[in-house]
């Protein structure tokens, strides 16, 4: 049987406002508490990415959420109006004759699926690829920064109460609060006990006339067209920083790694950062407060986001509605040994 607790979702990132979709598409009241600053949603890439190239294995449940992924965004582009995911592949530049021949042992492998395609030519002259590209079947990208501004106005104009303020952690029993705080868990008395780390990452936005690329691009970063010339490319990973300040050395990072592989002309447009919340296992945290069960968290989905999300934000949905079970590699309970330790 439902709970009929008032609903209070606090934090309005990618987590946040997925969540809220959820709870809006199944008839749940609820309000939304967010300080307006934000740490990594608004300046993230969105892409949606089934390998992981470092190692060449699949994501992390991608046979899952991808489904799951593309249901949800092309559902929320009636709602909204407008297309979110871009649609576009991406494709992996390969660093020697090994990874291109761990590439082509890939493909016909019923576990990627039709995730992979065989390796070939890029065709582009900027882009210095000698030992060909792997091209990935992907969902693409959503603008997220779009997406959470025409979220929140979508919700305002619904007449769903959105305050803008912080948060204070008074709590009281009769509510249930969903915390979507990213990074900012770390200054939440109830969940600082996890296991998250902040991961300052900077990003730049570029402009070049010349390379004319209408894919991704990956070489131990990414290089992402927005169209009309500009692209996003990124990003680096600093676990000491804990403010997201754009840094020098991580601008000159950027530059030297897109010189070692391209030979394009441009201009930085912007140069931005942001704070990931990156969990010690690498999976998103999930659940009930191991005391107090009406708060939860909704946290820890790192640079995967945009994947992990739609199908996660349905389970705890359901979980705090229908007392629907976790799936025990998300659940927070795996981690209450940090709890008053």
């Amino acid at each position: 049987m439902a709970t009929e607790n008032e609903k209070i979702i606090v934090g309005w990132g990618l987590a946040g406002s997925i969540l809220a979709w959820r709870f809006y598409n199944s008839n749940t009241p609820f309000k939304i508490v967010d300080s307006g600053v934000n740490h990594s949603s608004t300046v993230a890439a969105g892409l949606v990415n089934p390998v992981v190239f470092k190692r060449l294995t699949k994501s992390w449940e991608a046979d899952v959420l991808i489904p799951s992924a593309a249901d949800f965004y092309s559902e929320l582009s009636e709602s909204l109006g407008y297309k979110l995911m871009s649609r576009i592949p991406i494709n992996r530049v390969f660093a020697s004759i090994e990874e291109q021949n761990n590439w082509a042992a890939m493909i016909g492998d019923e576990r990627f699926g039709d995730f992979t395609e065989a390796s070939s030519d890029l065709g582009n002259e900027y882009i210095k690829a000698p030992f060909g590209v792997g091209r990935v079947k992907s969902l693409g990208n959503i603008d997220t920064a779009k997406f959470l501004a025409s979220s929140k106005a979508y919700f305002i104009q619904k007449g769903i109460a959105f305050i803008d303020a912080d948060f204070d952690y008074q709590v009281s029993k009769e509510v249930d609060y969903i915390f979507c705080e990213g990074v900012g868990i770390k200054n939440n008395p109830y969940f600082n006990y996890l296991p998250m780390k902040p991961t300052h990452g900077d990003i730049l936005t570029i402009k070049s006339t010349d390379l004319k690329l209408e894919e991704v691009v990956n070489k131990n970063m990414f290089i992402l067209p927005l169209g009309d010339d500009i692209y996003k490319v990124g990003a680096t990973y600093n676990w000491e920083l804990q403010e997201a300040v754009p840094t020098e050395s991580g601008k000159d990072e950027l530059i030297e790694k897109l010189k070692s592989f391209t030979s394009f002309s441009f201009e930085i447009v912007k140069h931005e950062a942001g704070i990931r919340p990156t969990v010690s296992d690498r999976r998103p945290l999930i659940g009930v407060h191991p005391e107090h069960n009406n708060l939860y968290v909704f946290n820890g989905l790192g640079t995967k986001g945009v994947m992990i999300a739609p199908y996660y934000s349905k389970q705890l949905s359901d979980f705090i509605n229908e007392k629907v079970s976790l799936n025990e590699a998300v659940d927070i309970k795996r981690h209450e040994k940090y709890y008053n330790a």
